[in-house]
């Protein structure tokens, strides 16, 4: 498993420690003093609803994985990646199975699902596949390897259920395989978007643990989906075009509409794949005794 820790599909790939140190004088000047500061997180471990300022919701943690929220989330992008994503509000790991879920909310509006039928898997994946292609030039400009699309291995599907859009994929990268594995969560004044991080193996190996722990989050009342009221703000693009562009493609997007998904932050138009093996070993290497996982039995995926 190479030692990075994101690899970022179209626009650039960060490397951990020496980016964010020249970047900004408040990182850790040594690895060790990386590792003390993870360590000492105020990582949440209790099995209990968790309020989520952001989006105005609850997250019920599950055993086996410890919570991040508010800055603390942030600071941990910044230690891990060498950027901050101001729009991160939470994220769990599971130490014992690599798997990471990361919370973003983009407080957009009303986002309508009436377009929902415009939206086309097969040349969505193509726009993904050339996309990516692209942006194996930058790539190669920093000596990283080039990224494949592999092809879905779910569609994207709409869960009227609970008002939420789930696709996965997944990306070759070498010799390595990973899975881009995105729910996204409708609200009435915006959406939350969780991204799945883990190998490729773990995904397949827990696929339905993705779909509980997305109905783990829940929209407080007067903030659902289904709160919404004549009047409030109708966000620039619907669900189709939502979908398209944050999987990495461009489906019949306008310019209008893309600049205004831009405005919701720079992740947005940005496939990530997170290489967690190194960050595995990370943490078990750092926490030892300190597991940041209940001392019970750990989540059967």
């Amino acid at each position: 498993m190479k030692n990075l820790y994101t690899l970022f599909a179209v626009l650039m790939m960060v490397g951990l420690g020496t980016i964010a140190q020249a970047s900004n004088a408040s990182y850790p000047e040594t690895q060790e003093a990386v590792d003390q500061e993870i360590i000492t997180l105020p990582w949440e471990y209790e099995m209990k609803e968790y309020s989520l300022e952001k989006s105005n919701s609850i997250f019920k943690l599950s055993e086996g994985f410890a919570l991040l929220r508010g800055d603390a989330a942030r600071r941990f992008d910044y230690l891990t990646q060498g950027m901050e994503d101001p729009d991160t509000e939470a994220l769990i790991y599971n130490q014992d199975t690599e798997i990471q879920l990361i919370f973003n909310y983009y407080p957009s509006g009303y986002v309508s699902v009436e377009d929902w039928g415009d939206l086309d898997a097969d040349e969505l994946l193509k726009q993904i596949t050339e996309n990516t292609e692209k942006g194996n030039e930058q790539r190669a400009q920093h000596n990283f390897p080039s990224l494949k699309i592999g092809g879905w291995i779910q569609k994207p599907h709409l869960n009227p259920d609970n008002n939420s859009v789930s696709w996965v994929f997944d990306v070759i990268d070498g010799e390595e395989k990973y899975v881009n594995a995105i729910s996204i969560k409708l609200g009435r004044k915006g959406y939350e978007k969780i991204t799945w991080v883990s190998s490729y193996e773990n995904y397949m190996k827990s696929m339905d643990l993705m779909a509980s722990l997305v109905d783990r989050q829940n929209f407080h009342n007067g903030h659902r989906y289904a709160d919404y009221s004549m009047g409030d703000k109708i966000a620039a693009f619907g669900i189709a075009s939502l979908v398209a562009v944050t999987a990495g493609g461009n489906q019949n997007a306008k310019a209008g509409l893309l600049a205004g998904l831009l405005v919701l932050g720079k992740k947005l138009m940005v496939p990530i794949f997170i290489a967690l093996g190194a960050l595995g070993a990370f943490f078990r290497k750092l926490f030892g005794d300190k597991n940041p996982s209940p001392k019970t039995e750990s989540t059967q995926i």
